[in-house]
C-alpha cells in the first residue's frame, strides 16, 4: 500500500475526529408551555422563566428534559384547548382528569395542593344544603365538588369573577385553590368561611399531538425524580 501524501494527512485527521453529522444535529424545536395565569405568587412567567413558590419544583423537572421550552401564561380553558389541538406541548400546573387523559399524558404526581370551598354565610355541612350555586372558572374540575341536592354550577372566565359572584349574591360558594384566598379576599372586611374540598395531585400534561413521542416518557421520569414537594409544608 502506498504512503499517504503529507498534504492529505491533516484532512484525514479532521474527518476522523469531528463528530458525525447525525450526532452534531440538535433538536431546535420550540416547545410551547402553557402556564396557568392569575396565581403569580405560586407560578408565573417573568423574562421567559418560571417564578413563584412552585417554580423550583417545575424547574427541577424541565432541567431533566432536553428541549427549547417557551413558557406562556394563559387562562386554564385556553391551556386545555391548545393542548387538545396540539398547539401547546405542555400545560401546568394541572390536575389529572379522565377528559384530559383523552388528549394528553399526565406526568404523575409532582406535589399536592388544597382545593377549598369559600362562602360568606356559616353553612352546615354543604351536603345538607339544597340548591347551592357553586362558582368556578371554565374547565376547572369544580363539578367534582358540588354537594347537596339540586346544586348548580356558575361558570366564569376568571377567579376574581367567581369570588365577585358570591359577594354580589349571584352564587353561594366558590370552589378554588386555597392558594388564591389571600389574594382574592384581600381588603374584604366582613366574615368569610373556608372549608377543605380535597387535597389533589398537581403536575403537568404533555399533548398527544405535539411533536415526537419522546416527551411524555421523559417528563414522567423527570417528575418521578423530582416528586418530593408538598404544598402543606
Amino acid at each position: 500500500m502506498g504512503r499517504i501524501p503529507h498534504w492529505l494527512a491533516p484532512v484525514l485527521i479532521y474527518f476522523l475526529t469531528i463528530p458525525s453529522l447525525s450526532g452534531a444535529v440538535t433538536d431546535k424545536t420550540v416547545y410551547p408551555v402553557g402556564v396557568f395565569e392569575g396565581i403569580p405568587r405560586e407560578i408565573g412567567v417573568e423574562n421567559g422563566s418560571l417564578v413563584g413558590r412552585f417554580a423550583d419544583i417545575y424547574r427541577c423537572v424541565f432541567d431533566r428534559v432536553e428541549g427549547n421550552f417557551q413558557f406562556i401564561e394563559m387562562p386554564l380553558a385556553r391551556i386545555l384547548f391548545q393542548l387538545e389541538k396540539g398547539e401547546l406541548a405542555i400545560g401546568l400546573p394541572l390536575v389529572q382528569t379522565a377528559d384530559r387523559d383523552q388528549y394528553a399524558d399526565f406526568g404523575g404526581r409532582l406535589f399536592q395542593t388544597e382545593y377549598v370551598y369559600l362562602f360568606l354565610e356559616q353553612y352546615p355541612p354543604l351536603r345538607q344544603v339544597s340548591g347551592l350555586r357553586y362558582a368556578f372558572v371554565r374547565r376547572f374540575i369544580g363539578n367534582q365538588f358540588l354537594q347537596g341536592d339540586n346544586a348548580s354550577a356558575v361558570i366564569v372566565a376568571e377567579w376574581k369573577q367567581a369570588v365577585d359572584m358570591v359577594k354580589l349574591g349571584r352564587a353561594d360558594v366558590v370552589v378554588l385553590p386555597a392558594v388564591l384566598i389571600d389574594h382574592l379576599m384581600a381588603g374584604y372586611e366582613k366574615p368569610f368561611y373556608v372549608r377543605t374540598a380535597a387535597w389533589v395531585d398537581l403536575s403537568l400534561y404533555v399533548s398527544h399531538r405535539f411533536g415526537a413521542g419522546r416527551l411524555a416518557p421523559e417528563f414522567r421520569k423527570a417528575v418521578r425524580d423530582c416528586e418530593s414537594y408538598d404544598d402543606r409544608e
